[in-house]
Order: C-alpha cells, then sequence, then structure tokens
C-alpha cells in the first residue's frame, strides 16, 4: 500500500481504519474530515508526527501509532473526552505526552530511551535531567521569567477572540485579508492552555511531570521514562496548574 489518499477525507462514514506496517511517512491533513471515525491504527510505519488536525475529529476513541518515529504529540491530543485509549509504544524518541492524556488508557513502553537524535531540529525544553521535544510548530518556548508575550501571539489572541465571536468558521477571512500560514493558524491553533483552554499560537509555557512521580508510574513498572507535559498560555497558567490535583 502506498500513501493513504487525500481523498480519504471523503469518507464520512468511515468508522475505523488501519494502515498498520506501510512505510509510511505521513498522514493526509484531510483525515480530520472522517467526523465519523472511531479508531485509527497506524502502527510499525515511519510516521515523525500526529497531526494536530486529528485532535478536531469528534469522534476518534482509540488512536495507535506504536512503533513509529515520533518524537513529539500535538498539544491538543487528549483534549477531548471521547478519546480514550491512546498507544504509543515503541516510539523511542517520544519522551513527552500532553497532560491531556493523564487519566487515559495510554501505552508508552519503549518510549524515551536515551540517545542522540542528531538529525532532529526540534525545540526542546529541560526541567532536571528530563528533556523533551516540542512540536516542530512551537516558535518558542516561554519561562515564569518570560511574563509578557510576544507581540504576533498577543495579536493572534486577541483577532481569534474577535473573529470567533463574529464568525466560529471564520468563513469571512481569506489569504487576501490575512496571509494564508496565518489563516490556517487562526483556524487550528497551535494548541489550548492546559490550564485555562486559551489558544495558542506561538509561544508555549512547558510543565514537565514525570510520569514515574505520579501514581500512574505502577502500571508501566518502570518501562517508560516519558514525562506528562502540560503546556500553558502564560506564567500565571504556568504557576497554578497541578496535574495531580
Amino acid at each position: 500500500m502506498g500513501p493513504v489518499p487525500c481523498e480519504v477525507g471523503d469518507l464520512k462514514e468511515l468508522q475505523t481504519l488501519d494502515v498498520s506496517t506501510n512505510r509510511l511517512l505521513s498522514l493526509p491533513e484531510r483525515l480530520h474530515l472522517c467526523l465519523s471515525l472511531q479508531i485509527l491504527t497506524a502502527d510499525r510505519n515511519r510516521l515523525w508526527n500526529v497531526p494536530r488536525h486529528l485532535c478536531q475529529l469528534p469522534s476518534l476513541n482509540e488512536l495507535s501509532m506504536a512503533g513509529n518515529r515520533l518524537a513529539f504529540l500535538p498539544l491538543d491530543l487528549g483534549r477531548s473526552r471521547e478519546l480514550q485509549y491512546v498507544y504509543m509504544d515503541n516510539n523511542i524518541n517520544l519522551k513527552g505526552l500532553p497532560s491531556y492524556l493523564y487519566n487515559k488508557v495510554i501505552g508508552c513502553n519503549g518510549c524515551g530511551d536515551p540517545i542522540q537524535v542528531s538529525e532532529m531540529k526540534l525545540l526542546t525544553f529541560s526541567s532536571g535531567q528530563l528533556t523533551v521535544f516540542l512540536p516542530a510548530e512551537v516558535k518558542a518556548i516561554g519561562t515564569e521569567r518570560d511574563p509578557v508575550l510576544p507581540l504576533q501571539e498577543l495579536a493572534m489572541r486577541h483577532l481569534y477572540h474577535a473573529c470567533r465571536h463574529s464568525d466560529p468558521d471564520f468563513n469571512f477571512l481569506s489569504p487576501v485579508s490575512l496571509p494564508r500560514s496565518l489563516l490556517e493558524l487562526l483556524q487550528c491553533p497551535l494548541g489550548h492552555c492546559h490550564r485555562c483552554s486559551e489558544p495558542m499560537f506561538t509561544i508555549v509555557y512547558p510543565k514537565l511531570f514525570p510520569l514515574r512521580e505520579t501514581p500512574m508510574a505502577g502500571l508501566h513498572q518502570g518501562t517508560t521514562a516519558v514525562s506528562f507535559v502540560a503546556y500553558c498560555c502564560s506564567t500565571q497558567c504556568l504557576r497554578t496548574f497541578d496535574l495531580l490535583s
């Protein structure tokens, strides 16, 4: 089997899709148009990312991408209450799970192996001896010493709320009124704050919670070295977010 055809997005009634063991390098973004999709299995391929548009699938209940080359997951993965089962086992470069996945059924054994990945040019965030890769779309990492947001981030957030109030689908905007890259980002933000759900577009404030320090540690019996990562929108949310509360 070759690449998944873009026309898969036209299959509105599709409920289960299994594209395992096909040497796939990517999944089509139009996959997020499969509004009835409940189970997506893409194990044992060569995938390096999970399209963030998949987080918008309203019926997705199970996602399995074990045995790929994932180094990061979308910030919003797990934000949907419908998604309950996520299997990412044996992605050795994957060291961080979005905190939205906490209390979901997750598989992450064999992830986070301590190896050097010189070919990856991704931003990383470190806390103590722990380091995680951040999604490629993240342009900047904020800390408690950076209370002022970049001008582009402020503008995008203001525009998002103004447009969302008048037209939730942003249909009145076009590449003429806004560059295509910014228009697409406005329609599908990088992610939403794990503390207050504020949309984020260029910068995130990450906070690590090692899995071994959570009550879930016993379920994995030391077979994974990943951390949960809370992605916050500001220094205030960064200070007040608590995974276990």
